[in-house]
């Protein structure tokens, strides 16, 4: 039951990531044309909130691309060790009989 545990804990992590990465897209996901909105004394400083923004949003991306990529291996992995496990006790139950 243990490793059980473990595999959903795994598949939560790689929701997680999905879900960190979907943010940093909305995060990064930057319009610049509401500059032109602004006055041009402002502009300056709402490009360099915009751009700390895009930064963070790539960050985040990155994050959750590896985490997601790590997470699926691990899964990948975990599921096939139980399998392996469950297949080996199947064995040595017919074996028994």
């Amino acid at each position: 039951m243990k490793k059980e545990l473990v595999f959903v804990m795994i598949a939560a992590v790689c929701v997680f990531a999905i879900a960190v990465f979907m943010i940093g897209g909305v995060l990064q996901d930057v319009d610049y044309h509401d500059l032109s909105k602004l006055p041009l004394l402002e502009q300056k400083a709402a490009y360099d909130k915009m751009q700390t923004r895009r930064t963070i949003g790539e960050v985040m991306q990155l994050i959750g691309a590896i985490l997601a990529l790590t997470g699926f291996i691990t899964v990948t992995v975990v599921s096939l060790s139980i399998s392996h496990y469950n297949a080996k006790e199947a064995e040595k139950k017919y074996v028994k009989e």
